[in-house]
């Protein structure tokens, strides 16, 4: 597969990136495809909408940098399964052209130069991670336009708006919620058998040498988490970047939580222990659905459960908090 990397140039103020790629079907079925403007948003993640305005002309509405914009644009040159040209003709500048190379009989080389005006002008283009988040926006509409060929599933973008129902709020919750109740039974079973015992009665709780090294460990991946978000978001991996960041106050979390576990004289009742593990069960969980979302490409589902997870996981923390306050 022939594939480049995008790169970018200057052209008085404004950006120029260029990105190809290889698609798997005749050049006369993919210049088809390309020519049929309106169906932009089924690849192009940040295009919600493109209506014809007669003629050549068209009316587009985008998210550009997180921020919704419209625009008219112009088809300037159609060239039957070579090339398709077009600039805006009111609101933000941009224009692109678009060329096919024919590989055979089953193979087409994209080769996409688009060309737009950053916003606050020279400041803009001196933002490195702004260009960098539309040249890895461009690289992912030409990803998703390959997957209309070849059977994927096209990526959204973060802040795109997804089907309603409370279906939708509530599905991605189902495995945190379950393993919440799993480790409250658990956590009941164990912690009423354990305080029957006269060992545990008469034992003191020193603080043990795991427990700090697993809170130090735990700080040290946070404060690691929140370095690399930092970096995939100058490089305008905006997606992974919400992901990674999004464990810091997990990590933070669970670090406190170890060192209470392990902390003299933390002996905690019954009913303060199984809240505790109920919530620290459904923290886990939702790290691990997140996970699992993210690696299936649900990027935006993943995102959305494993927020939940520093939650979770502060609650687990509060409750034994709260417990030894009640217990002066």
């Amino acid at each position: 597969m022939t594939q480049t990397s995008p790169v970018e140039q200057l052209t008085s103020n404004n950006v120029v990136l260029e990105d190809s790629i290889e698609v798997p079907a005749p050049v006369n079925d993919v210049y088809r495809r390309w020519s049929d403007l309106p169906r932009f948003p089924e690849f192009m993640a940040s295009v919600e909408e493109v209506q014809p305005r007669g003629g050549n002309r068209y009316h587009w509405v985008a998210r550009m940098f997180g921020v919704k914009q419209e625009w008219d644009a112009e088809v300037t040159e159609y060239d039957p399964l070579r090339r398709i040209s077009w600039r805006s003709v009111t609101g933000p500048f941009n224009s692109g052209i678009i060329t096919f190379t024919s590989l055979g009989s089953t193979k087409t080389l994209l080769r996409l130069r688009y060309e737009f005006a950053p916003p606050g002008g020279m400041m803009g283009q001196a933002l490195p991670q702004l260009t960098q988040t539309r040249r890895h926006e461009i690289h992912e509409d030409l990803q998703n336009f390959k997957k209309l060929y070849t059977g994927g599933k096209p990526l959204r973008s973060i802040g795109e708006e997804v089907a309603p129902g409370l279906g939708k709020v509530l599905g991605p919750l189902t495995v945190p919620l379950a393993a919440s109740a799993a480790g409250g039974v658990a956590s009941y079973i164990v912690g009423k058998r354990m305080r029957e015992s006269r060992t545990y009665t008469s034992a003191i709780s020193p603080i043990a040498l795991p427990n700090a090294v697993a809170g130090w460990a735990l700080t040290g991946a946070a404060a690691v988490g929140m370095l690399g978000s930092a970096v995939l978001r100058a490089r305008g991996r905006l997606s992974n970047a919400l992901f990674l960041g999004q464990w810091a106050p997990t990590l933070l979390s669970t670090g406190t939580f170890a060192r209470l576990m392990g902390h003299r004289g933390m002996q905690t009742t019954l009913p303060t222990s199984v809240t505790s593990w109920t919530c620290a069960s459904a923290s886990l969980a939702a790290t691990v659905t997140s996970a699992f979302l993210h690696a299936r490409g649900r990027r935006e589902d993943g995102i959305y459960v494993g927020q939940w997870a520093p939650t979770f996981m502060n609650a687990a923390v509060s409750a034994r908090l709260f417990n030894r306050l009640l217990a002066r």
